[in-house]
């Protein structure tokens, strides 16, 4: 099985058009085996000093590396704005569907437990992927940005389709390292959880900031608005 590491060597993660894009751009459809990628955009509580922020976020990156995921990314985002929408920091963990004992999981969640004594306003999106596409692994990669959104309920469906059609087409633009969007599998039925992810990676900050002002990518927004209930993002450097 050819892993994340492996890809980035092969692809040399350029970020260019003409350059090969890490497998986990596609749908990943040819690989056999799942895995859960569960992410988490969090704030820390006003309460808590920056000094115990980062105590506890130190202590919850320890015990998550411990359990020895198949990946684990906790990162803080870099780009201040006014938007309430924008998270403090980001958590990816990746866990193998194949390891019925559960155990990273299951301590994963009562490190998670802990920490999230502390924070306020976390939401939550879960994804079934290919075990090809490590997406926790950070790996070579100088900017993650990273979405979640739900759409209105009376949003209809040819809307909610352009519009993922239109974030998609997002990651045919030059200056996108790797792009994924992906629906959350379990929101029929975990409604706290939001709806769709967007993971978009990029090898500088000079090439997100083009992404970010693409004519294309601002086109969308206006339409993207005015059918969605819900949506938070942050920018990391992992």
């Amino acid at each position: 099985m050819t892993t994340r590491r492996q890809l980035v060597a092969l692809s040399a993660l350029g970020g260019l058009a003409a350059v090969a894009r890490p497998a986990w751009s596609s749908d990943g459809s040819s690989a056999p085996a799942e895995a859960t990628l569960e992410t988490w955009l969090f704030n820390m509580n006003d309460a808590v000093s920056p000094e115990r922020s980062e105590e506890l976020i130190a202590a919850f990156r320890a015990r998550s590396r411990s359990l020895q995921p198949e990946g684990f990314l906790l990162g803080r985002n870099f780009i201040p704005d006014p938007f309430a929408t924008r998270f403090e920091w980001l958590c990816m963990v990746q866990f193998d569907d194949t390891d019925l004992s559960g155990r990273a999981r299951e301590g994963f969640a009562e490190a998670r437990e802990e920490l999230a004594g502390s924070w306020r306003n976390a939401v939550r999106c879960e994804l079934q992927r290919p075990l090809a596409a490590r997406y926790a692994d950070a790996t070579g990669i100088k900017v993650r940005h990273t979405v979640m959104f739900n759409f209105k309920p009376e949003a209809p469906a040819d809307a909610r389709a352009r519009n993922v059609d239109a974030i998609r087409a997002m990651g045919r633009l030059p200056m996108v390292q790797a792009y994924l969007v992906d629906r959350n599998p379990h929101f029929a039925n975990a409604p706290d959880q939001m709806e769709w992810q967007v993971i978009g990676d990029f090898a500088s900050v000079g090439d997100y900031r083009a992404y970010s002002r693409d004519p294309a990518h601002l086109a969308l927004k206006d339409d993207f608005a005015a059918h969605t209930a819900r949506i938070a993002f942050l920018d990391v450097q992992p």
